[in-house]
């Protein structure tokens, strides 16, 4: 019997937890009694009664299991946990709050049996401002134009990872990953369901505009070279400007600027395009040495 991990990361989640439990817990129990689960609960250490909740499911059903950090370690690398502490055959991103419909579980794993190692949600509709979601699809296209690889928009952490992908992702030891692009990066052959997310029923979002921008900067610096590519390109347009007008200074006999001047700012640039170059190579290093071993836990139960 194939088995299907449930990685829901949680913060401040009191209200959520025992309808996400119990949906989870019928869906297997009825309508997916061919698949053996567990769900696995990565707390980024809520102080409202989630931890409470939780440890009262896990004492009477051994499937549900509970990861404690010791700090906020942010969303994606609660996922990360998640992903290594699954033992299913897949695993599967849900967060409590309902906003993406836990009854597409079944069709995430209709087309992982079909062959995909990745199946992942595609919003079409956000119960969301306009501008608000003009600026995330004009973000998205950042991240693919300065990226290696081409990125599903609308696609959030809601999605199904085959056992493969799952392996790779335990070799990542990053304290702050960027887990979509990840998964995709890893996946040879994913597959996108369209679906309309939900506002939030109860709670309130734990993201806010200081965390969704925090965030963005970290897909940005982990996925993408966009910022040395601008300064590259600015280094760049700073040299030949300087040197253009070192050039005519020097023609004109010096009457724009005098020469030590004209010294001064042909040196400046020169240090700039310097440290851009330097930057270039601190930003390659940086993507192959990003490992991190540190002791994140608090507790962990059922495993």
């Amino acid at each position: 019997m194939k088995k299907i991990s449930i990685c829901i990361p949680v913060l401040n989640e009191e209200e959520n937890i025992k309808n996400i439990c119990n949906y989870i817990t019928d869906l297997f129990e009825k309508n997916l009694k061919n698949y053996d689960y567990e769900i696995i609960f990565t707390d980024n250490n809520s102080f409202d009664k989630t931890e409470e909740i939780i440890l009262s499911f896990a004492k009477t059903n051994k499937k549900i299991k509970y990861i404690k950090f010791k700090n906020n370690l942010l969303y994606d690398k609660s996922i990360l946990e998640a992903y290594k502490h699954a033992s299913g055959d897949a695993a599967i991103v849900l967060d409590a709050d309902f906003q993406d419909p836990p009854n597409l579980i079944k069709d995430f794993i209709f087309y992982w049996e079909k062959g995909h190692d990745l199946v992942y949600g595609i919003r079409t509709k956000r119960k969301e401002s306009n501008i608000f979601n003009f600026m995330r699809k004009m973000y998205y296209k950042i991240i693919n134009l300065n990226s290696a690889i081409s990125y599903p928009l609308d696609a959030g952490g809601f999605r199904l990872i085959d056992r493969k992908i799952i392996e790779r992702l335990n070799l990542i030891k990053n304290l702050y990953p960027y887990v979509r692009g990840l998964t995709f990066s890893f996946s040879l052959k994913p597959y996108g369901i369209e679906y309309v997310r939900n506002s939030r029923k109860k709670g309130k979002s734990k993201l806010g505009i200081y965390n969704t921008f925090t965030y963005a900067l970290n897909a940005l610096f982990e996925e993408t070279i966009f910022f040395t590519k601008i300064i590259r390109k600015i280094s760049l347009f700073s040299f030949i400007l300087a040197f253009c007008f070192s050039a005519i200074n020097i023609l004109l006999i010096f009457k724009l600027l005098p020469l030590i001047y004209n010294l001064i700012l042909i040196s400046l640039v020169l240090i700039f395009f310097g440290v851009s170059l330097i930057l270039e190579y601190v930003t390659r290093i940086y993507f192959h040495l990003k490992q991190e071993e540190v002791e994140i836990y608090e507790k962990k139960i059922n495993f």
